[in-house]
């Protein structure tokens, strides 16, 4: 691995993501397919860093990614803590986002995608309740996330729609109270039976 964040590969550079190079000695390895794609990976976790399509007809060249010039690890902590701010509690949310970060590196910026929309449909309240369920269950996915959410914002609604109390009720002409409180007579299966003619 090469400063540049570059390797070298039968007389040609190919590019890896800005950042790798991190002044250590890490050891990468490559691959090449049947289709002369050339896949760099790490060493040691097989993470795939870049894909390039081998350059076989020259010498001396770089083949960079567009993509591997740009630091996207600022970006997407930039999008973590704003996300986090979403929250009430921002260490528990940077803990959740940060534990999907680490799962899912490569599909983060979706999931930081869907959990903003959760949040912003559902409220505060819902999103932090999701929260503590996600984290208790160890559920680290933003389709989770928003099924949570949606389960307590479905139930915070059922809470707020109340059956009215008898003192909510407000009566068009005044009763006596003591009419309201009257009870019907209770009688007896039979009664009925005998009025109908059946007994």
């Amino acid at each position: 691995m090469r400063k540049d964040n570059t390797i070298w590969y039968e007389s040609n550079r190919y590019s890896v993501p800005i950042g790798t190079y991190d002044r250590t000695d890490k050891e990468v390895a490559v691959r090449v397919t049947e289709d002369n794609r050339l896949i760099i990976y790490e060493e040691d976790s097989g993470h795939i860093l870049a894909e390039h399509t081998l350059c076989l007809h020259r010498k001396g060249e770089l083949i960079r990614n567009n993509n591997h010039g740009r630091d996207r690890t600022k970006g997407v902590q930039a999008y973590v803590d704003h996300v986090v701010q979403r929250f009430t509690d921002a260490s528990e949310a940077r803990r959740y986002l940060e534990e999907i970060r680490k799962q899912k590196p490569r599909y983060i910026r979706d999931q930081l995608q869907a959990i903003e929309k959760s949040v912003t449909v559902a409220g505060t309240k819902a999103a932090d309740q999701a929260l503590a369920y996600c984290l208790k269950n160890s559920l680290y996915r933003a389709a989770d996330f928003a099924d949570a959410v949606s389960h307590y914002k479905d139930k915070a609604q059922q809470q707020a729609v109340e059956k009215p109390t008898q003192s909510d009720l407000k009566l068009l002409v005044q009763v006596d109270a003591a009419k309201l409180k009257a009870k019907p007579q209770i009688r007896e299966f039979k009664t009925y039976e005998r009025i109908l003619g059946g007994g």
